[in-house]
């Protein structure tokens, strides 16, 4: 039996949580986040039930928002499109940042709630996102639905549509953390067929022919998160050097299995890239609530590259045409180890 109810707190948040035999699952119409998904006694992402109102209105990390318009770093905040030139804000100097101050992650979205069960339960979040607010072209109708269901998989699933020809690429910046008590998730092994990895420059940008094959470089497609970041590969070892972790697109295979010796989490997707942040430093939030370590956790931001608009120009793949639909899905799902 699955079970849904919504807690009203301050600041027109509101949480919408799911229960099930295993597992609760926590989402907000703030940014329609995710902000708790625990299994049993342990909770797998990185958030704050309690203090929901006050402390995703505060924070700079992104925990567990829908991020967008445009999800990654685009370079000095400009682009071209259609022979016109846009200059957007530079919220992370010198580049703009997740769609900028006015993004989708602030937004109060409205929401229903679909319960019909039938082993799962879908919330179905809606904002338009405006060009006043955030000088890309174009007012895009979105709607960002999450399902969950009894095998405990979580699925977003993204629609949109543009009354202009602009940039959309959407993510969802959950951080992960299979460990208990947000242990460090060094210890995390990652596994696809394909593990080729975005070699950076010196403005955390992707070049789009830098990259490594990380399952011909290890000689197996199951690395652990310690082997990359104490490789001894001169090129990869001075990305992790500079960045103290990832902060890398990525691009995989069919699927990709994150673990650790108590659970698996599976991600499938329908995007070439995923982008995987270990949160190499927690300082800049100077807040009590900030109670995280560096690596205390790891995203798996599933997008286009970064950037690509500058990368490919009329061919990258973020452009969204006038009145097209766009659609997207990534699912995630957790299993529990047999001990």
């Amino acid at each position: 039996m699955m079970f849904t109810r919504v807690e009203h707190q301050r600041n027109g948040l509101d949480l919408i949580k799911i229960d099930n035999d295993e597992a609760k699952i926590v989402f907000t119409n703030y940014g329609a986040r995710i902000v708790s998904w625990k299994y049993e006694d342990n909770n797998i992402v990185l958030g704050n039930v309690v203090e929901a109102d006050e402390f995703y209105q505060e924070n700079p990390f992104y925990f567990g928002a829908s991020v967008g318009r445009y999800g990654g770093r685009i370079a000095d905040g400009k682009f071209e499109l259609d022979n016109q030139t846009y200059q957007l804000e530079q919220n992370d100097p010198p580049s703009h940042l997740h769609g900028g101050s006015n993004g989708i992650d602030r937004h109060l979205f409205d929401y229903e709630i679909k319960d019909e069960n039938g082993g799962y339960i879908q919330i179905i979040f809606t904002t338009t996102i405006k060009e006043a607010d955030d000088h890309y072209p174009g007012d895009i109708k979105l709607k960002i639905i999450h399902t969950y269901d009894i095998d405990n998989r979580w699925s977003i699933e993204y629609y949109a549509e543009s009354d202009q020809t602009t940039l959309f690429n959407p993510t969802n910046h959950v951080y992960f953390n299979l460990n208990r008590d947000n242990k460090e998730v060094d210890n995390h092994y990652f596994t696809s067929d394909k593990l080729n990895i975005h070699l950076l420059n010196d403005q955390n940008l992707p070049e789009a022919a830098a990259t490594l094959d990380l399952v011909n470089l290890f000689n197996k497609n199951k690395i652990r998160l310690t082997e990359m970041f104490e490789s001894e590969n001169a090129r990869l070892n001075e990305q992790m050097e500079t960045y103290k972790g990832l902060d890398h697109p990525f691009s995989i295979g069919d699927e990709l299995i994150v673990e650790n010796s108590q659970f698996l989490l599976k991600m499938k997707t329908d995007m070439p890239n995923v982008v995987v942040f270990t949160f190499n430093d927690t300082s800049s939030w100077k807040s009590d609530m900030n109670i995280y370590k560096a690596h205390s956790g790891f995203t798996l931001e599933t997008q286009n590259l970064p950037n690509d608009i500058n990368l490919f120009g009329k061919d990258a793949p973020s452009i969204l045409q006038k009145d097209q639909a766009y659609y997207s899905r990534t699912t995630y799902q957790i299993i529990e180890k047999l001990m």
